[in-house]
């Protein structure tokens, strides 16, 4: 009688799934965002740190905090390593004399001297050339300088971490107030309350509300009850509560996963039973990754409310917005929204779950929403710095050996996206460093190895197909050779000809020698490449032939067969997905297969929705039954049900596929829309660019609207007619 109890409550939590449509708690007018709390704000002026340290800090904040938190961590590879003392330097010319305040928040120690004497405090009219040594312990040595009435610039300012070698600082606008340095979370909080609930054992009474979050539940001896707040996220749960006895909670981000009892099973460490002292109380639990809660109580007790206050990282607006005449693809949209907002906190996260940590691949993929959705540049840089190997690499600091080369394709994001080449200039020691090493450990082909002690080239998940950990697989040679190709677009923007030569040669010598080695003439497709023992492996997998479409590699000509014979053909393709489906979203596309990446998406991402879920997941196995779904690396729970590289590809479907958006390389000013509205009848919203936003609205009879900022070109290609749109 009770499991048909609750069959019908979950056919009830269903019809209410169905109706819900509202992905992210930011955007959902029910939920109420506390607002950070302000303090004295210095204008003009932020907080600035040396490149790369932010990352770092913050990567080992949240490695602590998932140890406190997750039951299975394990991080591979080394990574750029904090500094305690930074220098920075400033050159000023005082036309009359003013005070110079500085904040250092969190230092142990700053010394200052002005024109190499101790400072006063005082700028008398002149040049001068401060520089400021902080120290500090276990913290960001982070500065912020306000002068009376002078206005200056964080591009006045240098760093160095030798007090020799000196960098342009990284800043970030947010950080403008001398109590909130750069070492303070800047989470929001989102106050959340249950959608719904399920009732599991001895609930008193019939008459309550299944929906309603503020009413008195009555719970009998031993019962217990599961809410829903049907938005996947981080943060604590609050409840007010009066009884007896103890109150047992097991939270989690499926049903099946809070219904069981047994914590070896679980990712998350659980959570101790909290006594009850008769009266009122109110108790908040610590915080993990869920959706759901269950609290069984051991004797009578009262909940008089639930809160969930879920940690989001803070965002005005959704920059990108998108909305059609399908709502099943607006539903996918709306879904990689949130996916990809709830997996930031400080850079593009893995799963939220298991180990809320950033590693680079899904960081750098991310990015590909990222940039669309909130344009957080700090973000980004984060996810850059991460990705890049550290200072002075060496083959042992080698964790995955092919993560690091998601770096460069994150650095010309960044680049096309917001228009400058400060990203670059912070990080250019680092490049230059990696792109050295790469050419130290080339072989007589170009090609890098992957070899024990690293962990060997993982391209993703899905991996029915290979390639092998080891060797000299296919699919890391073609992104070498981007890499080159990178290097050398940026060297040239910079007008170093004579090193923009060498990776231009580097780069012609990969094309030459991966289509000798690993293009099979026969299959008409990349085949995996070389095993560590030096035997080709003449599988076929997905990784090379989405890298190769989008470097170029992949003949243009042999398009069709790709996408009609080769990639149907790849055993298990839509069985298993992971996380480089929005690279690979971005080949399809190219490739001018828009309408089969959207059936990929509603087969697989849609099938994930029509299940009831409201995050994207980081695996996929769509043909499976729930348990073997939510399990990874062989445990019950595994699967972090939302991971955030795979809420890019619906934001890449609508942007690159749909609105048809593209940015001319060579001339990073000029932009063109080849919409497709497929099945559409229409389809509307805006993309942001550097310039600010261009606004498109399109239906299926050929016509087409679009307003454009100034200082941008844009060409419109569209119901058979061509269109040059340019404001100055």
């Amino acid at each position: 009688m009770r499991k048909l109890f609750l069959l019908v409550a979950l056919a009830i939590l269903s019809l209410h799934v169905m109706a819900q449509k509202i992905y992210d708690p930011v955007l959902d007018p029910d939920v109420r965002v506390k607002a950070l709390e302000k303090q004295e704000v210095w204008e003009g002026a932020a907080y600035m740190w040396y490149p790369g340290q932010l990352a770092a800090y913050r990567q080992q904040w949240l490695r602590e905090q998932s140890q406190a938190r997750c039951m299975d961590v394990g991080y591979v590879g080394k990574f750029n390593p904090m500094q305690e003392v930074t220098w920075f330097k400033v050159e000023l010319n005082v036309k009359e004399s003013t005070p110079l305040e500085y904040a250092a928040a969190g230092s142990k120690k700053v010394e200052v001297t002005d024109n190499g004497k101790a400072f006063t405090g005082q700028l008398d009219k002149g040049k001068h050339q401060l520089i400021f040594k902080v120290t500090t312990e276990k913290q960001l040595p982070a500065l912020l300088i306000k002068s009376g009435n002078m206005q200056h610039s964080a591009s006045d300012v240098q760093c160095s971490i030798d007090n020799q070698s000196w960098l342009p600082v990284e800043t970030d606008a947010r950080y403008n107030q001398p109590a909130v340095s750069p070492n303070t979370r800047i989470n929001e909080v989102a106050v959340i309350n249950p959608k719904s609930i399920i009732p599991v054992k001895n609930l008193q009474g019939a008459d309550y509300n299944w929906f309603a979050s503020n009413i008195d539940l009555q719970l009998s001896r031993h019962g217990a009850v599961i809410y829903d707040f049907w938005y996947d996220e981080v943060g604590t749960i609050v409840v007010e509560v009066s009884g007896k006895g103890k109150l047992h909670f097991t939270v989690g981000e499926s049903v099946e996963e809070v219904m069981n009892e047994d914590t070896k099973k679980f990712e998350q460490r659980p959570i101790e039973d909290v006594e009850l002292t008769g009266q009122k109380q109110t108790i908040t639990l610590p915080e993990r990754a869920l959706r759901y809660v269950k609290i069984a109580a051991s004797e009578p007790a009262t909940i008089h409310a639930v809160r969930f206050e879920a940690m989001m990282w803070p965002v005005q607006e959704m920059l990108m917005t998108f909305e059609s005449s399908d709502q099943a693809l607006n539903d996918l949209f709306n879904a990689g929204v949130a996916t990809l907002h709830t997996s930031m906190h400080d850079f593009n996260l893995d799963g939220i779950k298991r180990d809320f940590l950033p590693w680079s691949m899904d960081a750098i993929a991310s990015m590909l929403g990222m940039n669309l959705l909130m344009g957080d540049r700090q973000v980004g840089r984060n996810d850059i710095s991460i990705a890049l190997m550290p200072p002075s690499p060496q083959q042992s600091d080698w964790g995955i050996v092919d993560y690091p080369l998601h770096a460069l394709i994150g650095l010309k994001q960044d680049y096309l996206r917001y228009g400058d080449l400060s990203t670059y200039k912070m990080y250019k020691d680092r490049i230059d460093q990696q792109m050295d090493f790469y050419m130290q450990v080339q072989d007589e082909n170009g090609f890098i190895h992957a070899a024990k002690p690293s962990s060997g080239f993982i391209p993703g998940w899905s991996r029915d197909n290979g390639p092998d950990d080891y060797g000299v697989a296919c699919y890391p040679q073609i992104m070498l050779y981007q890499n080159f190709r990178i290097a050398a677009y940026f060297c040239q923007l910079l007008r170093d000809n004579a090193k923009a030569k060498i990776y231009t040669n580097k780069a012609n010598q990969l094309e030459k020698n991966i289509i000798e080695h690993f293009w099979s003439t026969e299959k008409k497709a990349f085949v995996n490449g070389y095993r560590e023992d030096g035997s080709i492996d003449e599988r076929i997998s997905h990784h090379a032939q989405y890298w190769a479409v989008l470097a170029g590699l992949y003949p243009e000509r042999l398009y069709d067969y790709l996408y009609e014979t080769v990639i149907p053909s790849i055993p298990r393709y839509k069985d298993n997905i992971s996380y480089e489906k929005g690279y690979e979203a971005l080949a399809y596309i190219k490739a001018g297969r828009t309408k089969e990446f959207m059936q990929l998406l509603d087969e697989v991402w849609g099938d994930w929705l029509r299940q009831g879920y409201t995050r994207f997941p980081e695996n996929f196995m769509v043909n499976s039954d729930v348990t073997r779904q939510l399990m990874f690396y062989g445990r019950s729970y595994g699967l972090s049900l939302c991971h955030g590289a795979n809420g890019a590809p619906p934001v890449v479907l609508a942007a690159y596929g749909i609105f048809g958006f593209s940015q001319n390389d060579a001339k990073p000013n000029e932009y063109s829309l080849t919409p497709n509205l497929l099945h559409l009848d229409w389809a509307k919203g805006r993309i942001p660019v550097k310039e600010g936003f261009i606004y498109i609205t399109l239906n299926k009879n050929g016509e087409c609207e679009v307003e454009i900022p100034a200082g941008c070109q844009v060409t419109v290609n569209y119901g058979g007619k061509t269109q040059v749109l340019k404001k100055v």
